[in-house]
């Protein structure tokens, strides 16, 4: 497969954030994250960046999913985080808004059940997935929500233990897109692990 166009930019923007970057990434460390609770996965993943968080534990990576066949431009592209983080403890998964990227077919295992946090604004606007509605109030508590409502986050989110998974709606695989979404997940990291109670 060629790279797809933007890359030499993209190429750019990670050197000078002092990232590591791989046009054409590992598949199976992606992999080992799916199969994804509300996501569809995509064919390929391109142009992955990497942060590392020092000193603290953890890193992010940034990647672009390809969702089309191989030499073929998809429908639209966009950026997706992946965050490694050991404080990380609870599953749960949410979607605000409908997307090209949503998982409508589960042939290889269905998501946790849907579940309401006992958050009227949070119930109303957004779709929660856990295996319990506790462990979802766990993964998405207050703080969190708080911030996330805040930004008005349309997208999808996945927390696992050690893990999780941003996709912000309408970040293009862009420089600005990359940063923007580094940025924001950063900010989700911090809030996810500063449980309450």
């Amino acid at each position: 497969m060629s790279v797809p166009s933007g890359t030499n930019q993209i190429a750019q923007w990670a050197t000078t954030a002092r990232l590591g970057y791989e046009p054409m990434p590992d598949e199976s460390w992606f992999r080992r994250w799916e199969p994804y609770d509300t996501v569809a996965p995509p064919s390929r993943y391109l142009n992955s960046c990497t942060w590392y968080a020092r000193p603290d534990p953890g890193h992010i990576v940034l990647v672009e999913p390809w969702y089309a066949a191989e030499d073929v431009e998809p429908l639209d592209r966009t950026v997706v985080a992946f965050a490694v983080h050991p404080a990380l403890r609870y599953r749960a998964a949410i979607r605000a808004g409908e997307h090209f990227l949503t998982r409508v077919v589960f042939l290889e295992s269905a998501p946790p059940p849907a579940v309401t946090l006992g958050d009227a604004a949070w119930d109303l606007h957004t779709a929660t997935h856990a295996p319990t509605p506790e462990e979802g109030g766990r993964a998405f508590h207050r703080r969190l929500r708080k911030l996330l409502a805040g930004w008005g986050f349309q997208g999808h989110m996945e927390l696992r233990p050690g893990g999780l998974v941003v996709y912000y709606a309408g970040l293009k695989p862009i420089p600005e897109g990359y940063d923007r979404l580094l940025r924001i997940t950063r900010d989700v990291v911090a809030k996810a692990i500063a449980y309450e109670g």
